[in-house]
């Protein structure tokens, strides 16, 4: 009977773990944040930034963003073919014309 009872419980754990995989947070036994995915400080939605610049992307205080040989602290903004470059991180924003600015 304690055998039995010990076996259900192993079994409950196991479908538990298995049923909650890939919820979480980004990162070690979470789902991998997505590269593509820009955000301004405020929480704006920005154009997704194309695959030719998503390297160098980090995880770091608190966000996920791509760097694109800016350099450090600095994060990747495209707002369109015509406008993208660097900005410190979540610091940068589309205006309403399409083009890159970066806040003081």
């Amino acid at each position: 009977m304690r055998i039995s009872l010990i076996f259900g419980a192993v079994a409950l754990l196991a479908m538990v773990s298995i049923c909650s995989a890939g919820e979480g947070p980004p990162g070690p036994g979470g789902p991998p944040p997505r590269a593509d995915i820009q955000y301004t400080a405020s929480g704006e939605a920005l154009p997704l930034l194309p695959r030719r610049f998503q390297n160098h992307c980090f995880w770091k205080w608190g966000h996920f963003y791509c760097e694109n040989h800016c350099g450090a602290e600095y994060q990747f903004y495209y707002c369109g073919e015509e406008s993208f470059g660097c900005c410190h991180v979540g610091y940068g924003y589309c205006d309403y014309h399409g083009s890159l600015r970066c806040r003081p």
